[in-house]
């Protein structure tokens, strides 16, 4: 009798199916699962080319609706809204549209209830997904956790700053406790470029920060801050004109919130 997990909840390294790859193409699988199939992918060459199709052709589709973002609500759902919180929510429900269209999730403010865990592998936006899979993926490495130390920390920064195209920082969280280890570059769903920043405290806990940079006129409107977890795995995120950053990190929520905070303090555009 064939087992009936559904896809996106784990991955058994030795037995990758194809409901599997399509959870990870579509970004539906939780961190440690889409962790399982990368590293199944990496020794598959042809089933690695036949997912890269699919996220092609998945990229595709949703570019088709990017010039929503630019977009205005249409004149037929304002005309009769006139007060101004009636225009507030037409703009929220255009706003609605084009992140439908993209496959965004709403972000929930961190001043808000605590959020079901499982959204790194449901509603949280691709990228802090893409971050959660990134830092479940390289925490655990001791010989090789970056590709550029931080010793190297200016060229690291100019070599990353140069791949996303938009110019880059690292903060410093020194005063925190928390060492600038490195970074390294990271492939997109699509292929573009991603930067993962990593850190380490004295005691050895480690956090990243990965930054997306969004194509010209792609990027969703700015948010504030926003957390998804999964497990201990935890996230904080935001977007800043076109780069998308999430802090993750196991250490606890308030610490993260922190740390974040004055990430975007230093990394602001």
């Amino acid at each position: 009798m064939s087992e009936t997990r559904p896809p996106g909840t784990s991955v058994d390294p030795a037995n990758v199916r194809e409901e599997d790859l399509h959870a990870f193409v579509d970004g539906r699988l939780a961190p440690s699962a889409a962790a399982a199939v990368a590293a199944w992918l990496s020794a598959r060459p042809e089933a690695a080319a036949r997912v890269a199709a699919w996220q092609s052709q998945r990229a595709g589709l949703q570019s088709l609706h990017v010039g929503l973002l630019n977009e205005s609500a249409p004149l037929a759902m304002t005309s009769d809204l006139r007060r101004p919180r009636h225009q507030w929510f037409a703009g929220l429900a255009a706003s609605l549209l084009a992140g439908v269209a993209l496959g965004w999730a709403l972000h929930a403010n961190t001043s808000g209830a605590s959020r079901e865990a499982g959204l790194f592998a449901h509603s949280a936006p691709v990228f802090v997904r893409d971050a959660a899979a990134a830092h479940a993926v390289y925490v655990p490495e001791r010989r090789h956790p970056v590709e550029v130390g931080a010793s190297e920390q200016e060229h690291l920064l100019q070599w990353l700053s140069k791949r996303l195209g938009a110019p880059l920082r690292a903060p410093d969280f020194r005063t925190e406790g928390y060492e600038l280890v490195g970074g390294r570059l990271l492939p997109g769903r699509s292929g573009e470029a991603r930067a993962q920043f990593m850190y380490q405290s004295g005691a050895g806990e480690r956090l990243t920060l990965y930054i997306s940079v969004f194509p010209e006129g792609a990027a969703p409107a700015p948010a504030s801050f926003s957390y998804a977890h999964e497990g201990d795995l935890q996230s904080f995120y935001w977007i800043d004109g076109r780069q998308g950053c999430a802090l993750t990190g196991t250490v606890p929520r308030e610490k993260l919130a922190a740390l974040a905070r004055k990430a975007y303090e230093q990394t602001a555009s």
